[in-house]
């Protein structure tokens, strides 16, 4: 880390009241086999917010667990869909709205692994300049008709609307930043995209998205094998690389907070390539709250704080894999224990 040390000094989290993903079996949103393949207890849908408004209910949280830093030098805020407005800066918002400077604010677009590179993105921000002290990084989605049907739209994941928040400090916090590294495979970009043609604007149609189309398509030119292959392989050099660099193995790393998918999903993506136990994992935590999109890793480092699941010295790797393809993992050393700042729902937003 080019011999100065950061730290995440705050995190924070906006997670909207829960439905039960049994009612949207029984009311017919939710096939029940992909309910049985998810094994998900409940899913969050936010009524009225937009991601940039729960984005700075998430980020006022990390900033009082950070102390309310008074030094942030960048804001980052990341996304994977539609932040409530078009042609306009979700991360500025976010700046005017917590911080008030005249600081950097931009948007980071890796979809579900916008959070984990927006912290890569931040460390190097940081550690090259010494004068610059704190990054705030924001992550919001809310997935809602007509563009995006959070049950149906993807396979093995259901999407959930909420945000996260995690400030990265040179001057201490409770956990120590040990390792981040990223690796991207542009031959997967494609599970993302229409390959028959691009449009002239969001949504044509008003037809929710169809992710299943496009990954079938891919699945029928290159063969589950390939892109098994492909998923593996990334996420190995990744994790590998991130453990290398922070000079230890994955046999010591006591927790892996990895993306809140369908539990099926989670095992041949994630638990088999590394071979860990699910007990190992964020698991019991992400079938209460579904895929937060961009939010998964902040939001469960969050809840872990909070619960008081973290001890000093426990190592916890954050894994954050998004379409395009991009993976970003991150190992943390636990430095210090307290109860973080109290989450916010949809009836809390103070």
């Amino acid at each position: 880390m080019r011999n100065r040390e950061l730290y995440v000094s705050g995190v924070g989290s906006y997670l909207p009241a829960p439905v039960r993903a049994a009612d949207a079996v029984r009311e017919g949103r939710y096939a029940a086999a992909d309910h049985d393949d998810d094994e998900l207890d409940l899913v969050l849908v936010e009524a009225s917010a937009s991601p940039a408004e729960m984005a700075v209910h998430a980020g006022r949280q990390a900033l009082a667990d950070a102390g309310d830093p008074d030094e942030i030098a960048l804001v980052l805020h990341g996304a994977s869909y539609y932040q409530g407005q078009d042609f306009w800066t979700p991360a500025t918002y976010v700046l005017r709205e917590l911080i008030g400077s005249r600081v950097p604010a931009y948007e980071v677009r890796a979809a579900s692994n916008s959070a984990m590179a927006a912290l890569e993105l931040a460390a190097a921000y940081l550690l090259a300049d010494p004068d610059r002290v704190a990054a705030l990084i924001t992550v919001a989605d809310r997935f809602t008709l007509p563009g995006f049907d959070r049950w149906a739209t993807d396979a093995g994941v259901v999407y959930s609307d909420g945000a996260a928040a995690a400030v990265l400090s040179a001057r201490g916090g409770f956990a120590r930043l040990c390792a981040v590294t990223s690796r991207t495979d542009p031959e997967l970009e494609e599970l993302g995209r229409d390959v028959e043609r691009f449009h002239d604007a969001p949504i044509p149609g008003g037809r929710p998205l169809d992710l299943r189309a496009f990954k079938r398509r891919y699945l029928k030119r290159a063969g589950f094998a390939e892109l098994s292959r492909r998923l593996t392989t990334g996420l190995r050099e990744n994790v590998t690389a991130t453990l290398a660099a922070a000079g230890v193995d994955l046999s010591s790393v006591d927790l892996v907070v990895l993306p809140n998918l369908g539990r099926d999903l989670v095992q041949w993506e994630f638990l088999e390539p590394l071979d860990i136990p699910v007990e190992r994992t964020s698991w019991d935590n992400a079938r209460r709250i579904g895929h937060l999109g961009a939010g998964d890793q902040f939001a469960n480092l969050a809840h872990l704080r909070r619960t008081g699941r973290l001890s000093p010295g426990d190592r916890v790797l954050l894994v954050g894999v998004g379409l395009g393809f991009s993976w970003t993992s991150a190992l943390l050393e636990i430095t210090t224990t307290g109860p973080g700042a109290p989450v916010g729902t949809s009836t809390d937003r103070s």
